[in-house]
């Protein structure tokens, strides 16, 4: 037992120079990034029903677009050299993710209309074949448009300019805070959406009855087409905002955020939008501070979250099943 004590020690100046913080931050930072992943996974399956094994290819789609998008839109400003033009390159980069992302909302739709309504109503395993399918196109299409090589802008590099922010003692990148406050008005307006809008709660009804809301005229195929395509924006400007950080887009990007944001839905509990903003930053925040400590369980730590909430909630924290909550 005495032996334990000398590593105890050892970790000490890590946490007090303010590596258990960074990492912490880089957690929550991480977790808002699933989440508006997550969050679209959630409605298409909470309100149609469909697993869509593609989500993470849109995800990647939103990442190769925005190189193009925010590509052509810095080419319109100057060169950030101060605080005022590196403030106007983040306005422009953020305006650029939600542009990058809008071009999954008629790629969406036109999935929903043209692949997954027709099959509707037959087995979920129909769904899992097709999605599967349509996983393998986005790759070859995005292979196709930006070719087989990563894509790394350099004009992506400026947004070093962009001074840090101090938070719990550390500085820290203010992108990265950029995003979090992203993520938290994402959640803010989807629940307004579902909850204040005449829209969200027909669509909360579809979720709920389907028949009945067709007896009381709604038109569920549009209904479901623009539940499909919210989901689809979702993920592209979750992947717009990650492939900033990073600067780099590569073809098998999809894979993990697609397993990942599988876990959060399920901690957090299917059809839930709290479920998963409460599952993402517990994955998110898990997963970067376990993992630099202890870097055998970087894969295992948010299975190892999973399993032991599901052994408490089998349901998941706010498990709903088909309702939008």
């Amino acid at each position: 037992m005495l032996g334990a004590l000398p590593a105890a020690d050892a970790a000490l100046p890590a946490i007090v120079d303010g590596a258990l913080a960074r990492h912490a931050l880089n957690g929550v930072y991480y977790g808002f990034i699933l989440f508006m992943i997550a969050s679209g996974l959630t409605i298409i399956f909470g309100v149609l029903g469909v697993l869509n094994l593609a989500h993470g290819e849109l995800y990647a789609l939103g990442a190769f677009s925005v190189f193009s998008v925010v590509g052509f839109l810095t080419g319109l400003i100057a060169e950030p050299t101060n605080t005022v033009t590196a403030v106007v390159f983040g306005i422009v980069v953020l305006a650029g993710s939600l542009a990058a992302a809008a071009v999954l909302l008629p790629v969406g739709a036109a999935i929903e209309a043209v692949f997954v309504r027709p099959i509707d109503d037959r087995d979920e395993v129909y769904q899992l074949l097709l999605t599967y399918g349509l996983l393998l196109v986005l790759v070859d299409v995005m292979k196709f448009v930006w070719g087989p090589a990563p894509l790394e802008a350099g004009v992506f590099r400026e947004l070093n300019a962009i001074p840090t922010t101090e938070l719990v003692g550390i500085s820290y990148p203010s992108y990265n805070v950029i995003v979090i406050l992203v993520g938290l008005a994402v959640f803010g307006w989807l629940v307004w959406f579902f909850d204040r809008t005449k829209t969200g709660r027909i669509v909360r009804a579809t979720a709920i009855n389907r028949e009945m809301s067709t007896a009381i005229g709604v038109s569920t195929d549009r209904t479901f087409t623009l539940v499909f395509a919210m989901g689809a924006f979702f993920a592209g400007f979750g992947g717009a905002m990650v492939s900033i950080g990073p600067s780099t887009a590569y073809l098998e990007m999809g894979l993990d955020p697609l397993v990942l944001s599988f876990v959060v839905i399920v901690i957090g509990g299917l059809g839930s939008l709290k479920g998963a903003l409460v599952g993402a930053l517990l994955v998110g925040v898990t997963s970067r501070v376990v993992t630099p400590y202890y870097p055998q369980l970087e894969l295992a730590a948010p299975f190892i979250l999973m399993v032991l909430v599901l052994l408490v909630r089998p349901e998941g924290l706010y498990g709903t099943w088909g309702e939008i909550e």
